[in-house]
């Protein structure tokens, strides 16, 4: 049997339509793609209208009310978001999921996005639960929108 490793060619690329909180005329992109045969995920934040920005995280919906972080993506110094139009670009692997998915894989973290559990916050003084949040759904080439861990013999089992 294969072992819960890395997430075999998973392909696919995810995007989060950021919407304002309330008060806030911010608003931005971001998309996720995963990349190095599921390895890694890069990440790419357009947006406009952030003062003060201290964090950027993605947080999983967990059916208590709770939406606890699983990436934390920068803190403010790096973020190179602000008032006007800014951009922020990195990547992240499953070693760095943390919260409900800490040692899980990037497969796990795949399949609570197509399950609509995962959250894109970028987080600001102002706004500390998030100024501009939205949920990550897949994009339109994504080839991960039907896979999850140990649907198929060919595939990484969870657990």
């Amino acid at each position: 049997s294969v072992q819960s490793g890395a997430a075999q060619g998973i392909t696919g690329t995810f995007t989060a339509d950021l919407q304002p909180r309330s008060g806030s005329n911010a608003s931005g992109t971001a998309t996720l793609e995963l990349q190095d045969n599921g390895e890694t995920v890069q990440y790419n934040i357009d947006a406009t209208g952030l003062n003060n920005v201290t964090d950027i995280a993605i947080s999983q919906e967990t059916g208590t009310g709770r939406a606890p972080d699983v990436v934390i993506i920068r803190t403010a110094s790096q973020s190179g978001l602000g008032p006007g139009s800014g951009a922020l670009s990195g990547n992240f692997t499953g070693s760095e999921l943390i919260g409900p998915l800490q040692g899980k894989t990037l497969a796990d973290f795949v399949k609570a996005i197509n399950d609509g559990k995962i959250i894109f916050r970028v987080q600001t003084v102002a706004f500390p639960l998030g100024e501009i949040a939205g949920n990550v759904t897949a994009g339109d080439n994504a080839t991960a929108g039907n896979v999850t861990a140990g649907d198929n013999g060919d595939n990484a089992t969870a657990g």
